[in-house]
């Protein structure tokens, strides 16, 4: 039996590390990490900031728009850590990929592309510039389908992972997002502005089932999936098992974000090792393949 594959959630590895920042990409792979996540957004001029949010106050010491700054700007602008200014500069992703190169047993780096800026012509050629030296262990996520059919255009053998949250997600009691579609809860408790949100026409199932065969038809081929929790719980719920599903159709699925701190993320994290999950995204593998044992590998 394939063991699920945990994914290092923006590079941490446990609590005392730096979401995002190459410090802690450096300790993953000295630690012999598979497979790790880091978040990139725009920058003007061409690279990336290995960076979460659309505006530099949230994550750091710096003001104003991330896309609005050039490389050469954001090397004089620190992390924060729990409202503390780090001695770490923020991290781009050309750093991230000369780094990765001198790590030969090394996976896979997965870029979670941010829809913050406008991801252009431009910006998606400037990425696919800066992966090439290492675009055998890169793969590119993003929630922006347009973005990913674009970049399956420039590149056919670039590696690819589609998250639908912009399309459909479960509500929850933390969403405070009103900038971010979807926009709307539809009559079936799930965040989704589709037209088959708007009454009851079926079961929860094979409304779900529509759903998802609506979003494979608008991401390219030949990618992973990757669904937020509180959806593939609330899923299971309503009778959808979108990993059966997206299995049958030949597609491997991530689940992002559990911790083996949540007694109810413990809970889900087994029923989808029993259900077969490919990957789950983790702030802290190495006590998340403690809990669930021989059947993960990190």
């Amino acid at each position: 039996m394939t063991k699920t594959l945990l994914v290092h959630h923006a590079a941490n590895r446990g609590t005392d590390s730096l979401s995002n920042s190459l410090r802690s990409l450096r300790n993953c792979l000295e630690a012999n990490a598979r497979v790790v996540e880091v978040d990139i957004t725009p920058l003007s001029g061409g690279d990336f900031a290995l960076l979460h949010d659309r505006v530099l106050d949230i994550e750091t010491n710096g003001t104003g728009s991330v896309f609005a700054t050039t490389a050469e700007q954001i090397r004089r602008i620190q992390y924060m850590d729990q409202g503390i200014v780090t001695d770490e500069t923020v991290g781009l992703l050309s750093q991230a990929v000369s780094l990765i190169q001198s790590y030969s047993f090394f996976q896979e780096l997965q870029l979670d592309l941010k829809s913050h800026a406008p991801l252009s012509n431009t910006v998606l050629n400037d990425l696919l510039c800066i992966i090439e030296p290492a675009k055998d262990r890169i793969r590119v996520t993003s929630n922006a389908d347009w973005a990913l059919r674009r970049l399956a255009i420039l590149d056919s053998d670039l590696l690819l992972g589609f998250d639908p949250q912009l399309y459909l997600d479960a509500e929850t009691a933390e969403d405070n997002n009103e900038t971010d579609p979807p926009f709307r809860t539809g009559v079936y408790g799930y965040r989704d502005d589709h037209p088959l949100s708007s009454r009851h026409w079926s079961p929860p199932s094979d409304y779900l089932e529509a759903r998802a065969d609506a979003l494979i038809a608008q991401s390219p081929p030949d990618l992973i999936w990757y669904i937020d929790m509180h959806l593939i719980a609330k899923s299971f719920d309503d009778g959808f098992d979108w990993i059966a599903y997206l299995h049958d159709r030949g597609y491997q699925v991530d689940v992002w974000t559990l911790d083996p701190n949540h007694h109810e993320q413990m809970t889900l994290a087994r029923r989808l090792v029993g259900a077969g999950i490919d990957r789950i995204t983790t702030n802290d593998a190495p006590r998340l393949a403690v809990a669930l044992g021989d059947s993960v590998e990190f």
